[in-house]
C-alpha cells in the first residue's frame, strides 16, 4: 500500500524576529552618530584651540604694530629735528662769517669805537655805532672795504652825539653767499 500523505508537511525553520533588526539597525545608528558626535566635538576643541592661539598672535602683532608706529613716529620727529638742525647750521653759517669779517674790521684800539646795531636783509647790510674820533670811523669803513666779502661800504651819516662820542651809520653789501 502506498501511504500518501495529504496533509503538509511543516518544516519548522527558526526566523529572526523583526523587532531585531530594528534594534540592530538602532544599535548601528546609535553608535554612527556617537562617533560622529565625538569627532565634531574633537575637531570643535581643535578649532576653538587654533581660534585662541590665532587670537593670541593677533594680540601680539597688534602690540607689535603699536610699537612700530611708535617708532615711525619718533624717526619722523627725530628726522624733523635733524632737519631744523641742520638748517640752523646752515642759517648760522653766514650771519656768523659775517660777525667775523665785521670784527676784523674794528680798530686796534676797541675803547675807540663800537656797534650798537647791526642788520642784515638780503645782501644789504647797516651798522650804527658810535666812536670817539672820525678817525676810528674812517680806520673801521678801510677795514670793511678790505674784506673779500664786504663791497660798497658807505657812510650814510654822522654827527655829534655828546662831547665826546660821534653817532654813525654805514651801509655795505654783501658778496657771496652770506646769511
Amino acid at each position: 500500500m502506498i501511504r500518501v500523505n495529504l496533509y503538509p508537511t511543516v518544516d519548522i525553520v527558526e526566523h529572526t524576529p523583526p523587532q531585531l533588526y530594528g534594534v540592530v539597525v538602532f544599535a548601528v545608528c546609535a553608535t554612527g552618530l556617537g562617533y560622529w558626535y565625538w569627532d565634531l566635538s574633537s575637531e570643535q576643541a581643535d578649532l576653538q584651540e587654533q581660534a585662541a592661539t590665532l587670537q593670541q598672535g593677533v594680540q601680539r602683532l597688534e602690540q607689535v604694530t603699536a610699537e612700530v608706529a611708535r617708532y615711525e613716529q619718533r624717526q619722523a620727529e627725530l628726522e624733523a629735528r635733524l632737519a631744523v638742525i641742520s638748517q640752523l647750521e646752515a642759517n648760522q653759517k653766514g650771519p656768523v662769517e659775517l660777525m667775523n669779517h665785521v670784527i676784523a674790521g674794528i680798530p686796534a684800539n676797541p675803547r675807540g669805537l663800537w656797534l650798537t646795531s647791526l642788520s642784515q636783509i638780503d645782501t644789504s647790510v647797516s651798522m650804527e655805532g658810535r666812536a670817539f674820533d672820525v678817525t676810528f670811523i674812517a680806520d673801521f669803513i678801510s677795514a670793511l672795504e678790505r674784506s673779500p666779502v664786504l663791497r660798497n661800504v658807505e657812510l650814510e651819516f654822522w654827527d655829534q652825539d655828546t662831547e665826546s662820542t660821534i653817532r654813525f651809520r654805514l651801509h655795505c653789501e654783501i658778496e657771496g653767499e652770506t646769511g
